[in-house]
């Protein structure tokens, strides 16, 4: 679910005519958190990951967007600062609409449900994936994010497989299981190994969502590492 998918081709198609145009570089932060929210992007092309630092110093991956996103628009419509950085992890396409435009388009196309939905859709699935990750055991995590990331950008390979262009280095995924490096990537060669999915350098594909599923709910494994109390999962 995005937000092109909830409005109307037609509403999509005036918010990309509205705005400027911009392409960005891989590795280009298009917000950065903390920043007055003074505008909105629309992604046309391209893939970015949203991240969240805290007063510690430590920064954690929380989600991935692809196409058809709008950026920052939380930001805008309640006049906050921005709550998490958005870097592009492969070259974009965007749309750049200001605030003041934004809020009235969203005003004249009777948008304000749309929003609201999408913001609240995607704190819940935020808050289902960090309770999840509190109570299962290691071996759990990273089948439980990788779920998390299939829910969010994967698209079907046409064999019944579900391919994640991940565009982040799997040291992102340990970190978002609140695992070491080495501990979540034994799981996910283990997980390869029983045909459950394959591993590419920047891409997964999940071949058998069932079994990862299963192996997201394996609740009798050994205990380890925790995600640490606290961690902003926005």
């Amino acid at each position: 679910m995005n937000f092109s998918s909830l409005a109307s081709s037609d509403v999509w198609r005036d918010l990309i005519e509205r705005g400027r145009r911009r392409t960005y570089r891989s590795q280009a932060v298009l917000l950065a958190q903390g920043e007055s929210p003074d505008g909105v992007i629309a992604l046309v092309e391209g893939l970015v990951k949203v991240v969240q630092g805290n007063e510690a110093g430590d920064h954690l991956t929380l989600m991935l967007r692809g196409p058809g996103e709008v950026l920052g628009e939380r930001g805008v419509l309640l006049d906050r600062p921005r709550s998490a950085t958005v870097t592009a992890v492969r070259p974009c396409i965007g749309v750049v609409l200001t605030a003041h435009a934004f809020r009235g388009y969203v005003a004249r196309h009777r948008l304000e449900p749309v929003v609201y939905r999408l913001s609240v859709d995607r704190l819940n699935s935020q808050e289902r994936l960090r309770a999840d990750l509190a109570h299962l055991p290691p071996p759990a995590r990273p089948a439980r994010v990788v779920i998390h990331l299939a829910d969010e950008v994967g698209h079907r390979d046409g064999g019944g497989g579900v391919v994640v262009e991940l565009g982040i280095p799997r040291e992102d995924l340990a970190t978002m299981a609140g695992m070491s490096r080495s501990s979540a990537l034994a799981v996910l060669a283990r997980l390869q190994s029983a045909g459950i999915v394959t591993l590419g350098r920047r891409r997964l594909v999940v071949r058998n969502p069932a079994l990862l599923r299963a192996a997201a709910q394996d609740a009798g494994a050994e205990d380890g590492d925790r995600p640490p109390r606290g961690t902003p999962m926005m």
